[in-house]
């Protein structure tokens, strides 16, 4: 039986690093928020034990250094599996963009193969398996708005009451999470969870949670591409002008949010052509 299985795109609202742990992973304190952008995977039988991954990205690599091969690979050898799959992959999030896409897809893979398989793993085994894969792919298995710490394996779920519009702008290149870690100056300094982040945050309205919104990756970004720098500033600029804006995890996409899905709209119009990918979304909400 085939089935097909939507795997949403993240932004990360608050992202701040606040030291580096000596397996080499860096502590966050972050605030990850899902969006309606999605991929879409989409599941078959295979025979025997083959994984098969097809994509209609060519960027997409689809053999096993591809996070979704990782995880049926790794499901299978953890619940003794000797069933197969076989995956198709309709990619809309662009490519090492900040959004998360990778690891949503690993993560949506994990979940559905779980039930596929009738392997019964439990969430708590879910999530640890999750975070061998990568350190953003815990979060796609929970809520759509959550606190996010440790190396990305802690997140706590928080309680978003609506949901806002923005703008996703992505300029057509990727920026590496590796990269963007090495290639930053962090000053390490200290950052909690307090009531009114997280009352604004969880309260949807987009001007409270815009007096939130910050990156420490972003000055890398920035000052390393300066067309991204240019690219923020024409959005700033651009009538109607956003209540706010950050460049989303390791970048390059930046996430400019509006008062509606309308003004949103006509922001998007406005900046036609100064990027290849413009996208009206929705953050969503549980």
């Amino acid at each position: 039986m085939e089935t097909s299985v939507k795997a949403p795109a993240k932004v990360n609202l608050v992202l701040r690093v606040t030291g580096k742990r000596e397996d080499g992973y860096h502590e966050i304190k972050s605030v990850f928020q899902k969006v309606d952008l999605f991929d879409t995977l989409t599941f078959a039988d295979a025979p025997d034990d083959k994984i098969e991954l097809l994509c209609d990205n060519p960027q997409v690599p689809v053999n096993e250094s591809n996070l979704i091969v990782m995880a049926a690979k790794l499901l299978q050898k953890v619940a003794g599996v000797k069933k197969g799959v076989k995956i198709v992959l309709t990619k809309t999030i662009p490519v090492s963009a900040g959004l998360g896409g990778g690891s949503s897809d690993a993560a949506v893979t994990l979940k559905e193969l779980n039930r596929r398989w009738e392997t019964g793993l439990p969430e708590v085994k879910l999530q640890e398996l999750a975070f061998k894969l990568g350190a953003d792919v815990p979060f796609f298995l929970g809520s759509a708005l959550a606190w996010v710490e440790g190396a990305g394996e802690v997140v706590t779920p928080l309680k978003v009451k609506k949901s806002f519009s923005a703008l996703i702008v992505n300029p057509g290149f990727g920026i590496s999470a590796g990269e963007a870690y090495a290639g930053s100056r962090f000053d390490f300094a200290g950052f909690d969870r307090n009531r009114e982040l997280e009352a604004d945050i969880e309260s949807g309205d987009p001007h409270r949670v815009c007096r939130h919104l910050k990156n420490d990756l972003e000055p890398y970004a920035l000052s390393h591409y300066p067309e991204l720098k240019s690219l923020k500033y024409k959005i700033e600029k651009t009538n109607p002008q956003p209540l706010g804006l950050v460049v989303s995890g390791s970048g390059p996409t930046i996430f400019a949010i509006y008062p509606d899905m309308e003004t949103a709209r006509l922001a998007g119009k406005k900046l036609e052509g100064v990027a290849p990918f413009i996208e009206t979304v929705n953050t969503l909400t549980d």
